[in-house]
């Protein structure tokens, strides 16, 4: 009988192959869940802007799987490492707007990105005792802004060692 995880691989092949995309399907474990990294020469197509495209075919065979599969599995897919790479780059982003933020003691907002983008900027300035952000607007065009909060006088500011 075959596992939850290569049913899901095989549907994760199946509807690529029906979609005309030649990919290989690598997977691994982390936190908790099976990640399926999905190699292309497409992938640029398959991402889409903000990884729009990614999320939807991610829902997609979330839909497909429920089905077919008796017990809870938690997967995600990623394309050529994309969310990875995304990660390094939010919060490259975000230590930035920190530190212009904490210089200037002037809030800075974002440009619109999905929730799970926020999530991953607002779980990095977490560790900033005298930063908050905050989400505000609408989706799709939700963004966060980061405030200068202060410190009480017992505090001492987390600090970044920086490579410049």
């Amino acid at each position: 009988m075959a596992t939850s995880s290569e049913i899901l691989k095989n549907k994760i092949q199946e509807l690529l192959s029906y979609m005309g995309f030649d990919s290989q399907i690598f997977e691994r474990v982390e936190e908790g869940r099976t990640v399926f990294n999905i190699k292309t020469h497409d992938a640029q197509l398959l991402i889409g802007k903000q990884g729009a495209n990614l999320e939807a075919l991610q829902h997609i065979l979330r839909l497909l799987t429920k089905k077919n599969l008796e017990e809870q599995f938690m997967f995600a897919v990623d394309i050529d490492d994309y969310k990875d790479k995304r990660t390094i780059y939010l919060k490259e982003l975000a230590r930035k707007a920190a530190h212009q933020v904490r210089s200037s003691k002037r809030s800075v907002g974002l440009a619109p990105m999905p929730a799970y983008e926020r999530k991953v900027v607002h779980d990095y300035l977490s560790l900033y005792s005298d930063i908050v952000s905050e989400s505000m607007g609408r989706e799709p065009m939700r963004r966060i802004v980061i405030k200068y909060k202060g410190m009480a006088k017992s505090e001492e500011p987390f600090q970044f060692i920086e490579n410049s």
